[in-house]
This record gives C-alpha cells, sequence and structure tokens, in this order.
C-alpha cells in the first residue's frame, strides 16, 4: 500500500485528491491534513479569503472538470439558499459568477463526492480536520517523510504533497495601529473608517477590500442605467488606491475559449529540444511567439498582421499606451463598456485571451529561463499581464465607477521609488519626496512570492531536500552590479529567484539538482521563483496532473 499525505485541503488539495482517485488504484490510501474544519474552501473561499460581498472572477464554464457541474449543482440548491444569493435558478448558466463563499461550498461538497467515490473503489481515505501540521522530517533510510503535526506526533508516509495553499505573513499587522498586511480575513475591514484609507495597489486583492470597505461605509443604490450609486454614510470616507503605474485592471469579457488548460502545452522533448539548440535555455521571445503570435494570427489575423514583428518589449508598449495616456477611470469605463458588449454578442477580444493562454502556458517553461528573461518577464511582460487577466467582474467594476463617481475612490499613480513608511506608530506613503499621512493603511498587492526561508517546514531546509531557486546568466556582464546573484566555482552567475528550486513534477532540488523522491510542492507562495504565474484552478488542474503522474510511477 502506497501511503500518501496530502498537507493542506483546499482546492489544491481537492485537485491532487481528485488525481489520485481517477488513478482508479486500490493499492493508495490517502490522508489529508486540513488545519481547519472543512475541505476544498482554502484560503480563497472561505471566511479567511472572503465575505458574501466577494465573488469570484471564473465561471463554470471556465473551471476544470469536477463531479457535478457548478451551474447543475447551484440549480439544485434549495430556494431559501438563492434568494439569500440574489440567485434564479432558471436563468444561472455556466456563464455565471458567483459569490465566493457559496462556491467554497461547492468545493467542499465535489471533495466529499470524490471520497464517495474513492472508497466505493476501495481507496482507503482518512481527513484529519483542525490539524495543523507543524513540520516535515525526511526518514530516507526508510524512504519516508514524517507528517509532524501540532501535538507533537509523527506518521509517516511514502510520498507527501504540500498543498498549503495562499500565506500573508503578519509584519506590521498588530504592532502599527491602522497598519494591514492584507485584507484578509476581510471581517478585520468590516466597519466605520470616517477617514481616508490607503490600499497598496490596485487589482483583484485591492478590488476585494473596496467592496468590503464600502459596504460598512455607505450604500450602494441602483440607477436606471447599467450602473451604481454610492452614498456614503461614514462621511469623511475615501479610498485612495497607490499603484506604481496609476492603472485599473480590465474588464472581464466573453471567452471564446474559457478552459485555458486545452492549450498544448510544451512537452518535456520539446524543451529539451529548444534547449539544445539556445545553450541550455529556454527563450522568452520563442514562447511569446509560440502562444501569443502564432494563437493571434489564428485568432485575429487583422491584428496580427500590425503586431507579427513587433518585439516583446514593442508590443507591450503599444498595448500599454492607450491605458497611459488616458485617465485611468476614463479608460475604465470604456472597457466597462467593451465587456458589456462582448458578453451581449458573445464576441471574445482575441488579444486578451490570447493573452491568458501566454500567461498559463509560460509558467512551465519559466524555470528553464536565463537570468536575463526572467528578468524582462518581471520587468515587462509580467506588469502587462497582472492587468489583462485580472478579469474583473461586471458588479465589481459598477462599485469601483459609483465610488469614483461619488468622490470616495481615487486612484494614484506613485512610481518605482514610493515606499509605505512606519515611524513612531505613524503612517506615510512616501511619493514625489513628500510623506502622505493615513490613520488606516492596506496592503493590496497581492499573494508576495516569499523567500526560501519563509517556507514552514524547517526541517526539510535543515537536511537540504529544498534549496534556494536560482537562475543561470547567459552573459555573465548582465550580473555585474547586482545583489540578488550568486557566482559559483566554475565562474557562472546565477540569479536568485523567490523560493525553492522544483522540477516539472513539482518536486524539489537538492543542491545536486537531484529531484528529491518523497516530496513535492503544490504551495505556490514557495515556489514563484520557479513557477512566476498564479494561475488559480487552472494552475492546479495541470500541476495536480503532473504530480500525480510522478507520484504513482
Amino acid at each position: 500500500m502506497l501511503r500518501v499525505a496530502i498537507v493542506g485541503g483546499g482546492p489544491s488539495g481537492l485537485f491532487v485528491f481528485k488525481r489520485l482517485v481517477e488513478s482508479g488504484r486500490a493499492d493508495v490510501s490517502v490522508v489529508i491534513f486540513e488545519r481547519g474544519g472543512h475541505l476544498g474552501q482554502g484560503m480563497p473561499y472561505s471566511p479567511e479569503g472572503a465575505g458574501w460581498e466577494h465573488i469570484t472572477n471564473v465561471s463554470g464554464s471556465e473551471l476544470p472538470e469536477l463531479v457535478v457541474p457548478l451551474a447543475v449543482w447551484v440549480r439544485d440548491l434549495p430556494q431559501e439558499k438563492l434568494d439569500r444569493h440574489g440567485l434564479r435558478r432558471e436563468s444561472f448558466t455556466q456563464d455565471k459568477v458567483l459569490p465566493r463563499l457559496l462556491f467554497g461550498e461547492y468545493l467542499e461538497v465535489q471533495f466529499g463526492a470524490l471520497r464517495v467515490r474513492a472508497a466505493a473503489q476501495g481507496m482507503e481515505t482518512t481527513v484529519q480536520f483542525d490539524s495543523l501540521v507543524t513540520d516535515l522530517r525526511d526518514v530516507p533510510e526508510q524512504q519516508q517523510v514524517e507528517v509532524v503535526i501540532e501535538s507533537g506526533a509523527a506518521l509517516a508516509f511514502d510520498r507527501v504533497v504540500i498543498c498549503t495553499g495562499h500565506h500573508w505573513p503578519r509584519q506590521r499587522e498588530g504592532k502599527v495601529p491602522g497598519y494591514f498586511d492584507s485584507p484578509y480575513p476581510p471581517a478585520k475591514l468590516a466597519r466605520p473608517f470616517d477617514h481616508a484609507v490607503a490600499l497598496r495597489g490596485s487589482s483583484l486583492t485591492a478590488v476585494d477590500a473596496v467592496r468590503t470597505l464600502a459596504r460598512h461605509n455607505g450604500r450602494f443604490h441602483s440607477t436606471d442605467g447599467p450602473g451604481l450609486r454610492f452614498e456614503k454614510e461614514s462621511p469623511n470616507f475615501r479610498i485612495v488606491m497607490h499603484t506604481r503605474n496609476g492603472l485599473l485592471p480590465c474588464v472581464r469579457f466573453h471567452l471564446e475559449d474559457p478552459q485555458v488548460t486545452r492549450v498544448d502545452l510544451l512537452t518535456a522533448q520539446d524543451i529539451e529540444s529548444i534547449r539544445e539548440r539556445n545553450q541550455g535555455f529556454v527563450p522568452l521571445d520563442l514562447v511569446f511567439d509560440e502562444y501569443f503570435k502564432k494563437l493571434l494570427a489564428e485568432r485575429d489575423p487583422e491584428l496580427h498582421e500590425k503586431v507579427r514583428n513587433l518585439s516583446l518589449e514593442d508590443f507591450v508598449a503599444a498595448a500599454m499606451d492607450p491605458r497611459e495616456r488616458s485617465h485611468p477611470f476614463d479608460f475604465f469605463a470604456a472597457e466597462y463598456r467593451e465587456s458589456l458588449r462582448s458578453l451581449a454578442q458573445r464576441e471574445s477580444i482575441p488579444w486578451k485571451e490570447t493573452l491568458a493562454i501566454l500567461s498559463y502556458a509560460l509558467n512551465y517553461p519559466a524555470k528553464y529561463f536565463c537570468a536575463e528573461d526572467m528578468l524582462r518577464l518581471r520587468q515587462v511582460l509580467a506588469p502587462l499581464i497582472s492587468i489583462v487577466i485580472a478579469f474583473i467582474p461586471q458588479s465589481s467594476s459598477q462599485e469601483l465607477l459609483a465610488l469614483h463617481a461619488a468622490g470616495c475612490l481615487q486612484l494614484v499613480s506613485v512610481g518605482e521609488d514610493s515606499e509605505v513608511k512606519v515611524e513612531e506608530q505613524k503612517i506615510a506613503y512616501r511619493y514625489d519626496q513628500q510623506d502622505h499621512p493615513f490613520e488606516t493603511f492596506v496592503d493590496c498587492v497581492g499573494q508576495p512570492h516569499l523567500p526560501l526561508e519563509a517556507f514552514p517546514f524547517k526541517s526539510l531546509i535543515d537536511q537540504k531536500v529544498v534549496r534556494q531557486a536560482r537562475l543561470t546568466f547567459r552573459d555573465p556582464q548582465q550580473a555585474r552590479g547586482r545583489d540578488d546573484v550568486e557566482r559559483d566555482e566554475d565562474g557562472s552567475y546565477h540569479l536568485i529567484v523567490p523560493g525553492i528550486a522544483i522540477n516539472d513534477a513539482f518536486q524539489p532540488l537538492d543542491w545536486q539538482r537531484r529531484a528529491h523522491p518523497r516530496v513535492q510542492i503544490m504551495a505556490v507562495p514557495y515556489i514563484g521563483g520557479h513557477n512566476p504565474d498564479y494561475s488559480g484552478l487552472d494552475f492546479c488542474q495541470e500541476a495536480s496532473r503532473r504530480i500525480v503522474e510522478e507520484l504513482l510511477k
């Protein structure tokens, strides 16, 4: 019997378990360690990361296949629950989005259905709720890994998959009055703020904070048109978003092919062949051509003809130019109207949809980029991707526009040299060589890429099961003058990137670049250097496939 431990019972754990069940193997026993009392929800779809005001940014049509389709599950809900969430049984379709907490209930039911299926085919499954895993210890002489829980008990397994999900470390929160390291759990922001509240960031995490703050400091009212009107109840309440580029994210539109996981990714053979021709690297430009330009030629030949000779940098500059030349809320309002037309006519916006595919596809060869290309990805392409593929739902867009129209939402471009200062327990946002004081500050930049030192299972660090992720410079001259570089004895230079080095099967690599045979890491905050994009349930679908295929070899 192969004993498998899944550390974390959220969405990542759900998809790993799903893959194990689909294998049909009766010679596998699974123990799921969940620190809370529910399966499938994780942080995003539980009260840790959502209130009833928060909605998903994916619809049922974009979800990887689970036991029961989302639309079918919603239509079978009791009328009382449908009424509570403003859902209509007869009109709910796979294209609709849901409140996140209700979606968390859906995922929990799917996890339960998979457990029933596992039992029917003879797969032994145990769930340990309220079970915090404090450490993992490799036991190579027994070819096992010990899972240590909070009580001090240690249980031995043949394979361990780490699915601990999102994590926002607390640094100043609780020490500095009015300072929040993240907007989660949202209950801490669910109160009146009769003053200006500073947010850092403007994407989905910031929208979460806005939705909570708005509901506890005023009311939204329907209008004769498609928009909303906001009436504030805290006289001095307003929100000031701060971003480096002064831009707002894109609004959700109709997707021609919502299942990005259907795209054919580069195979191991493809990557090996490409690396042989490119000094051991996979070029970012090759991935950009393959998964953006070639796909765009099929989806929008006219636009492709305009961009086919542009470099990655030139394309990003052209895509950013109309945004940067417009007032952010004017451009956002225009995109909102464009999204309504797209949904009504069921016509996609091809270049945006293709960019989402590129974001998904480049995640897996990223560990084979040279350091120079990873820096280009971070500095040039990633800012555009983060704006375009946010896919803010229409209801959130309406609220942002209503708050701005009411004078309660402002966006400030603070540039690259801005910082948040705390001196004598007072908060100030510093930009343009001035300090701007705030009573309340919420960091909303999204899930950070955490360093190796933040990895919670310290024995795996001490035992050198995991090591620092890094990428090699193609040209050593490009490494000069940087403080995030390591030099090896052979004279090669390496860019230090966040978190743990992994291979394509999400196994940690040791200092000799050997894959560990008993541990796999699907916890995205700790693998951000080699897995730079967070693709939500799309990521769960593909990563779980790679993990379980390797695990069952």
